[in-house]
């Protein structure tokens, strides 16, 4: 009888401080990742934000050096070219 007059209060006790630590806020904001996309073989992918600037030329990137060269689409449409001031691509590393 003693035991429990001890044991339990005791575990009691231990367990309360444990469940104050498991009870976290878990309110997280959501990430909004910006991106561009390219329209390759048919599909899109989508490639991070590029800083193009406001121009006549169309904003193109270049898979890699020597790669391959797109055009960069501010939606997953193609009447959403995104301009840009140089004609020359923004390299990719793969």
């Amino acid at each position: 009888m003693k035991f429990k007059k001890l044991i339990l209060p005791m575990m009691a006790f231990i367990f309360a401080i444990g469940l104050a630590f498991a009870n976290v806020d878990m309110k997280t904001e959501p990430v909004v990742e910006t991106q561009d996309y390219v329209f390759i073989n048919g599909s899109w992918e989508g490639i991070p934000e590029q800083n193009c600037a406001q121009g006549s030329a169309t904003c193109r990137v270049q898979f890699g050096q020597g790669g391959p060269i797109y055009d960069v689409y501010d939606e997953m449409n193609l009447s959403t070219l995104k301009n840009s001031n140089t004609t020359k691509p923004t390299v990719l590393n793969p």
